[in-house]
Formats: structure tokens, C-alpha cells, sequence
């Protein structure tokens, strides 16, 4: 149970550092934010079981994703219907490189060619992302406005901070590296000036990076945006294995145990307080309930039968019966009500 817990705190951590830019620099595009983190960590993680284990946790909080068969195992594990995560059409490496490097930009027009509605994200550094931007982007400028879609452009190398926002030691400068990503796509496409000042790209163009994201990254991009007069809604980050691979039960102190018992008919008390310990081992003792207390969740052990009845948990599993199923769209209103 640890790792979609896990997976679904850190998601949060992302998502409200999204809320909170997003409130200040586009307030009116809240609802972007739903798909601002999108799950890229699949292939990183260590089999089909721990990615779909992380990926519940993600999806929980968000609703883009690349784990494919979350799908599934929310239909069948949290009662989800219809929608439940959605991808795009996407490339990676190995496209653009059959592709070949002399004819980037015929690839660009095929796959523009190939799904000429809906979002469509290219990566764009296999060789020159400046190249990209600089030189291809502005020659198909008219096709990429034409499209019914969005053409999102994704680098994947570098530091995100300077590849999106540019370089801190070249800001200022009239140069590819010294402006960013988003900012050298508003020099060829535009877009407009939201009621807070704030530039929103053209509809028909943005941006994704998916390479070692990091909360504190995530934060560092949406300070460096907004302070350069551009909504952070500009920009999506793919979360990767980078956040939700390098994490353990530790992670968040996650422990799981047991409390009580019966003996011979008799009920005992059980818990540990290790004397080697600091006093963050020492566990719960007895039969527990869990009350809503202030808004916070709250632990009362050593309770009685009667007591233990009132509080908050419920039987999950009873004789090998699985019960009181949880619904996913709950989880995720209960979670959008405390961002």
C-alpha cells in the first residue's frame, strides 16, 4: 500500500504548486491543472505491477497520464467509469531519428500530416532543439496555426529550468538560451495577454518537459515564467520515474501494524517502543479508531469495541470478501477539495 499513498502525496505536493501559480497568473484556466502533471514514469519504474501502483497514485491527483493500464486496474479496483485518464499522441527519440537529422522538418510535416487534430507533442531535441525553434518552427508556423490541435514541443535534455525559462546566466539575452522555450515560441506564434498581465501562448502551440522533474523543480519553472510575464498554464511537466521511482516506505514514514489480537479468546493490547529508538517506531496499542477532528484525521488508540465502531475506517477485507469498495471520482473530490 505504501507506494500508491506515496505516489499520490507527491502528486498533490505537485498539483497544489500548480493551483497556486496558476491562481496567480491565470486564474481564469484553473481547470488546466487537472493535466499540468502528466505521468511519464512507466518505463523507469520496476515492472508492470509497481508502475501501475504508482501510476493509481498519480492518477488519483491528476487526470494525464502515459500508464496506459491504470485504466484498467481502476475499473476493476476503484469502481471507475468512462473517462479515467487520458494520453495523446505523442513521439520519442527513435521516431525522429528514422526520420534522419538532415530532414527534421519533413518528419515535423509528416506527423502533422499523420494526426492533423488533437494535441500532437514532438520531441524536439534529438539533435538541436535551438535549430527547431529557431529555424523549422517559424517555417511551418502557417501549418502549425491551420491545424485543428495543439502542436506541443517537448525537450529533453538539460537543465528544465534554463531549457524552458533560459539560461539564469544568459536572461536578458537576445539569444535562443537566453530566452527559453516558451518564450521563443511566443516570438513566432504569439497568443494573448490574459486580464493579469500575463502572456498565454497561441492555442495552437506549447510546451511539455518530461526530464528529472522535481517538486522543487516544478516550483523553480513557474517562479521563472511568472516572473518573466508568462502564465505557468504554458508549460506542462511530465512526471517521471525521476520523482516516483527513488522513493521508499520511508519516504513518508509509512508503517502498517498490528494492534490487537485475541488470544485464547482473550483480547491483548500489543504494540513496540524499541528502547534504541527515538520514539518514532513506537506504535499504536489497542483497538483504534480514526475521528475527523478540526479537518484533520486523527489516531485514538486503546479504545473500546463500541468505540472503535464510531470512528472513521471501515472493513475492507472480512473472510476474503472485499468490501466497501472506494469510488476513484470520490478520492479525487475529496482531493481537489484540499488542494
Amino acid at each position: 500500500l505504501w507506494q500508491p499513498m506515496t505516489s499520490a502525496s507527491i502528486a498533490l505536493r505537485y498539483k497544489r504548486i500548480f493551483k497556486d501559480w496558476t491562481l496567480k497568473t491565470d486564474k481564469e484556466n484553473v481547470a488546466f491543472i487537472d493535466f499540468q502533471g502528466h505521468d511519464f514514469s512507466m518505463r523507469g519504474m520496476g515492472g508492470l505491477q509497481s508502475a501501475i501502483s504508482s501510476g493509481m497514485g498519480h492518477a488519483a491527483v491528476f487526470l494525464g497520464s502515459d500508464t496506459l493500464p491504470v485504466i484498467s486496474s481502476l475499473r476493476k479496483y476503484y469502481k471507475a467509469e468512462g473517462f479515467v485518464i487520458g494520453s495523446v499522441n505523442a513521439t520519442e527519440h527513435s521516431v525522429m531519428c528514422a526520420g534522419t537529422k538532415d530532414d527534421e522538418i519533413g518528419t515535423f510535416k509528416s506527423l502533422m500530416s499523420t494526426y492533423p487534430t488533437g494535441i500532437l507533442s514532438v520531441v524536439s531535441d534529438t539533435w538541436d532543439l535551438w535549430k527547431v525553434l529557431t529555424e523549422y518552427l517559424p517555417k511551418l508556423k502557417e501549418e502549425v496555426l491551420a491545424r485543428d490541435g495543439k502542436l506541443v514541443i517537448r525537450p529533453d535534455s538539460g537543465d528544465p529550468v534554463d531549457i524552458i525559462c533560459g539560461e539564469a546566466s544568459e536572461l536578458g539575452a537576445n539569444t535562443p538560451k537566453g530566452k527559453g522555450v516558451v518564450e521563443l515560441l511566443w516570438d513566432i506564434f504569439g497568443g494573448t495577454v490574459n486580464q493579469q498581465g500575463y502572456k498565454v501562448l497561441d492555442s495552437h502551440i506549447g510546451a511539455i518537459y518530461g526530464d528529472s522533474i522535481t517538486t522543487e523543480r516544478a516550483e523553480n519553472i513557474c517562479q521563472r515564467l511568472s516572473d518573466k510575464g508568462f502564465a505557468t498554464t504554458n508549460v506542462v511537466l511530465g512526471i517521471g520515474s525521476f520523482t516516483y521511482q527513488y522513493n521508499t516506505r520511508d519516504t513518508f514514514g509509512f508503517a502498517m501494524k498490528a494492534t490487537s489480537v485475541v488470544v485464547n479468546g482473550e483480547r491483548r493490547e500489543i504494540f513496540k517502543d524499541p528502547i534504541t529508538d527515538n520514539g518514532v517506531k513506537k506504535s499504536a496499542k489497542g483497538l483504534i479508531k480514526v475521528d475527523l477532528i478540526d479537518g484533520e484525521f486523527t489516531l485514538i488508540d486503546q479504545v473500546t469495541p463500541e468505540q472503535e465502531n464510531e470512528g472513521a475506517l471501515q472493513v475492507i477485507y472480512e473472510d476474503g470478501k472485499f468490501l466497501n469498495q472506494v469510488n476513484i471520482q470520490d478520492i479525487r473530490e475529496r482531493i481537489n477539495q484540499n488542494l
